[in-house]
């Protein structure tokens, strides 16, 4: 198979692998396409010669391992990329992402950015035929801001405050309107992604945290991985609000300390998923509650990795890009 391997200078090389075979408990998937992330940019520069990186991935199921029940060949799949123990208390409770023994596809063990991707059936979730075979790299990262509307605890008649409209916060604004919320403000400085954040139904956008009134928030979700967007969020925040990082920031954070205590914030990070989340995004999108067709971007051959991954370091391009292996006109 075709695939992109990262070389000693960070970069991509594409080059032909042996053909996968599934585990006893693993399926083969054709890769339909696989996203690029923020965390994917923010990864590359310490990943080791010879990876396979792309962990926002979907496609048909091409070889079922010899233990694995309710799978065939030609089923469509959406890929929680986790590897777990599957026996330990946070994987029995849902919170596979925090099993001592995870291993993240496309972190480690081979991920997307190839014609085939070896994944765990367990985590593997079924996309109905109905849907675009393309849907299935959009379930991660529309799981993404679901697990983040889920730990704001979002309910209805909140206002809500997003700050980043990059592919977590688009995905984050889709869920809190999703849940009801009766006002979500979405800030960014670039005004290409206020006006997708428009389109997506943003009750209202702005450049910066600075320009929403002090206080008049009860959520504030911030998916950047900015240091200081964490502590302007404080200020936006009502007394008793929720403030919730969903962006990887590697920086020290501030939180301030006498804002938090009067105001009694509950301050909490977020990350990755539930197997859950990844049921209810794809019947979201079977139910037409979600339409992630707009969170579609540009798409780009293996053969292109690089330029995927420098329009998306660029903020370049709208929607989420995508990589695929097939042919591209």
């Amino acid at each position: 198979m075709k695939a992109a391997v990262t070389n000693a200078e960070h970069g991509f090389d594409v080059v032909e692998l042996p053909d996968p075979v599934p585990g006893a408990d693993e399926l083969v998937v054709r890769v339909a396409a696989c996203g690029v992330c923020g965390s994917d940019i923010k990864a590359q520069p310490f990943t080791p010669p010879g990876m396979v990186m792309g962990h926002e991935l979907g496609g048909e199921v091409v070889a079922v391992g010899s233990a694995v029940r309710d799978w065939r060949e030609g089923m469509n799949a959406a890929v929680l990329p986790v590897i777990s123990c599957g026996a330990c208390s946070y994987c029995m409770a849902g919170g596979v992402s925090h099993c001592a023994q995870v291993q993240y596809i496309g972190m480690g063990p081979a991920g997307g950015f190839a014609e085939f991707a070896v994944v765990p059936a367990r985590h593997a979730f079924v996309v109905p035929a109905e849907l675009p075979g393309i849907f299935a790299a959009l379930v991660e990262p529309f799981a993404v801001g679901l697990h983040g509307v889920h730990s704001a605890e979002v309910k209805p008649g909140d206002d809500v405050l997003i700050v980043g409209a990059g592919g977590v916060g688009l995905t984050t604004l889709t869920w809190a309107l999703e849940k009801n919320a009766v006002r979500v403000t979405v800030v960014d400085p670039d005004r290409e992604r206020r006006e997708s954040a428009r389109a997506m139904g943003a009750s209202d956008v702005v450049a910066a945290v600075s320009d929403v009134a002090p206080g008049s928030y009860d959520v504030a979700i911030e998916c950047v991985g900015r240091p200081e967007l964490v502590q302007a969020c404080q200020q936006a925040l009502r007394a008793q609000g929720r403030l919730v990082i969903s962006g990887a920031c590697a920086e020290p954070t501030t939180i301030e300390p006498i804002t938090a205590l009067l105001k009694e914030l509950t301050i909490r990070y977020s990350v990755a998923y539930r197997p859950e989340e990844f049921v209810e995004v794809i019947t979201a999108f079977c139910e037409g509650r979600v339409d992630p067709t707009s969170m579609i971007g540009a798409t780009f051959g293996l053969d292109q990795i690089a330029d995927a991954f420098d329009a998306v370091r660029g903020a370049q391009v709208r929607g989420r890009v995508l990589v695929t292996a097939a042919e591209q006109p």
